[in-house]
C-alpha cells in the first residue's frame, strides 16, 4: 500500500533538565502540578525564566509544536485511509512511534500529561499494545534506518521551490522531513541524507502548516 511518513526532526520536546529543576519558576511549577520537577515536560512558556540558564534556550521546550503537528497528521483523511504514519525525533535523539490509531488529548494539558507518562514509562499504555512508545539513543540517521521508506524529502524555506503537487506524484513510502522547533534551524545534519530539499514557500512556515500542506498535497497527487 502507498505510504506518507512524516517525521518531526528536532523537536524541541524533553524533560525538565537536571540543572534547572530548582529554579524557583520550576519549583513553583512543580508544586501546582504536585509532581516532581524533572519529571515535567519543559515548557517556554511556564519556565522560560529558568530557560534562560540552557543552552539554545530560545528554541527549547515547545511541547505544543509537537502537539498541533500531532493532531493534524492523526485526524487527516489520508491516516483514517491507512496511508500515513507519524514519528517524531527529539532535541535528544529520542524516537516517539505513535500507532495510527491513537486518539491523542485534543486538551494541551492532558497531552502534556501524556507525553510526561510516555518519558517515564517508555510506552502509553503501560500494558497491552502499545499505543506511542519511545526509543532512546535514536540519531536522524538511526530513523531513516528504522522507518521503511523509498525516497527522503526534506521540507525547508531554503529548499528547491516546487509546487508540491507535482513533487509528490508517483511517490510510495515517501519520508517527509520536518523541523520541529520555532527557532534556528536542523540540529541534525538532515540536508547530507536527502535525496531531495524542497521549499513550499519562501518563508518560514509553523509545522503543522507544513505537515497540512504536505498531506493535502500528496492526497491531491494520488487522485490525479
Amino acid at each position: 500500500m502507498t505510504m506518507l511518513n512524516l517525521l518531526l526532526v528536532d523537536s524541541e520536546l524533553e524533560l525538565v533538565p537536571e540543572e534547572i529543576a530548582l529554579h524557583p519558576t520550576v519549583t513553583a511549577s512543580a508544586r501546582r502540578r504536585k509532581k516532581p520537577a524533572t519529571k515535567m515536560l519543559l515548557d517556554s512558556s511556564a519556565h522560560h525564566s529558568a530557560m534562560k540558564r540552557l543552552s539554545e534556550f530560545e528554541r527549547r521546550g515547545r511541547p505544543d509544536i509537537v502537539h498541533f503537528f500531532l493532531m493534524v497528521a492523526l485526524e487527516s483523511v489520508l491516516n483514517h485511509q491507512g496511508m500515513l504514519r507519524a514519528y517524531v525525533h527529539t532535541r535528544n535523539d529520542q524516537l516517539i512511534c505513535i500507532d495510527p490509531s491513537s486518539r491523542l488529548p485534543k486538551s494541551y494539558p492532558r497531552f502534556v500529561g501524556l507525553m510526561e507518562s510516555l518519558f517515564i514509562e517508555g510506552r502509553v499504555p503501560s500494558r497491552g499494545p502499545a499505543l506511542l512508545s519511545i526509543q532512546e539513543g535514536f540519531s536522524f540517521e538511526d530513523c531513516l534506518r528504522e522507518i521503511p521508506h523509498s525516497e527522503t524529502v526534506v521540507l525547508s524555506e531554503d529548499g528547491e521551490p516546487c509546487r508540491l503537487k507535482d513533487c509528490l506524484k508517483g511517490k510510495d513510502d515517501l519520508l517527509c522531513v520536518i523541523g520541529g522547533f520555532s527557532h534556528g534551524d536542523f540540529r541534525s545534519n538532515v540536508f547530507a541524507a536527502a535525496d531531495r530539499v524542497l521549499s513550499i514557500y519562501e518563508q518560514p512556515l509553523t509545522a503543522w502548516t507544513v505537515a497540512s500542506e504536505v498531506i493535502v498535497n500528496y492526497e491531491n497527487a494520488l487522485d490525479s
